[in-house]
């Protein structure tokens, strides 16, 4: 944590962060109105710590952090064949661990192992003609693992965001033609056996019902369909704070949690919504630019997996809220109610300040 400078740290993405923090402690306090429920105070602790951490790792060295990604990974890895062996078992997945006073889940912390072993592989093998087919060999293992082992809980979810990180990674990278054309047709052949083999019934019937989202209103339709009802009756500003009738009615399930932003635009409306959006618009942003000024290769592919983080969170999310998607069960980032999801995303975020904070200070030092 040396020559640390608290004057070079982005200041913007700290209060985008802290709009969302604030936005979701909001929200999550509207769904418990009329209830027992104190959701929100339980996340706002979660948050104050998740803020503590960015901090922490934003002032890391990132030598430091290079040396532990072994370590972490491996522990990551650990964590995540202990879930299928002891962890809580709800609905049929095991998807958490439960520490006693809290409940763990260890396909969070997944994604920051990809996004750091990940961007120091690519660091540490340079292929300035482009990476063939075994080259990325090694890459295919460090993503496959994790990805093998949140599926068996079984979280498609999560599963496919680990692919969708890693996959943003890989395509930022320069890859030979013959490499990149091998990776599609592989995508589009294993497509077929993934239906077959891979997914269980009911998340088929996800699928089938995003194609025909009026065949089963009262089942696999239901969460889609309130959810859409509850954007469409915000209207331009919403109902009011507390006024949303569908988490009232118990209309809308995991209001809290997946379909956290239907409850938001029922409430707030386009306006609530949009702002949002925008927030995440700027920290992906944000993200990009680190990645385009970053000082090194590791640098620059931590900023990539951090924006990829937050991008496809949002995309499938909302995606999944506005049934253009399927319910696969993704949070919204700092907005969905989570412990484990507040601090691996305040994590990834403080990578993103301490690249930039690095950088800053390089440059001051040179001029």
């Amino acid at each position: 944590m040396t020559n640390f400078s608290w004057r070079q740290i982005p200041w913007g993405v700290v209060f985008i962060v802290i709009a969302l923090s604030a936005i979701s402690v909001i929200n999550l306090h509207s769904t418990g109105i009329g209830t027992d429920s104190q959701v929100y105070v339980t996340q706002l602790i979660w948050l104050a710590a998740g803020s503590v951490l960015m901090f922490v790792v934003a002032m890391i060295d990132v030598r430091v952090i290079r040396q532990l990604i072994p370590v972490f990974y491996v522990t990551v890895i650990i964590a995540l064949a202990l879930v299928l062996v002891i962890g809580k078992e709800v609905n049929g997945s095991r998807r958490w661990l439960d520490l006693g006073f809290a409940g763990f889940q260890p396909s969070e912390l997944a994604k920051l192992a990809v996004i750091l072993s990940l961007a120091g592989w690519f660091h540490r093998v340079a292929r300035p003609d482009g990476y063939g087919l075994s080259d990325l060999l090694p890459v295919a293992l460090l993503l496959g693992v994790p990805m093998f082992l949140v599926l068996k809980e079984p979280d498609l979810g999560h599963t496919l965001m680990l692919l969708f990180i890693g996959g943003t990674m890989v395509i930022f990278e320069k890859l030979q033609r013959k490499a990149f054309i091998s990776i599609v047709l592989t995508a589009l052949l294993f497509a077929p056996a993934l239906w077959t083999f891979v997914l269980h019934d009911y998340q088929k019937n996800r699928i089938l019902t995003l194609l025909d989202s009026d065949g089963d209103k009262l089942r696999t339709g239901w969460h889609a369909r309130q959810a859409r009802i509850a954007v469409g009756s915000g209207g331009l500003l919403g109902k009011g704070h507390g006024s949303g009738t569908q988490v009232a009615g118990e209309f809308l399930p995991e209001n809290h949690t997946d379909f956290v932003f239907a409850h938001l635009s029922e409430e707030h409306g386009f306006v609530g919504g949009s702002t949002v959006l925008l927030l995440y618009f700027l920290l992906v942003l944000a993200a990009l630019r680190a990645a385009a000024r970053a000082r090194d290769r590791f640098a620059a592919g931590v900023a990539i997996g951090v924006g990829a983080l937050i991008f496809w969170h949002v995309l499938m999310n909302i995606g999944m809220v506005l049934n253009i998607l399927p319910v696969t069960g993704v949070t919204l980032p700092l907005l969905s109610y989570g412990g484990t999801s507040a601090l691996t995303v305040m994590s990834a975020i403080g990578l993103l300040l301490n690249i930039e904070v690095r950088r800053s200070m390089f440059q001051s030092r040179l001029s």
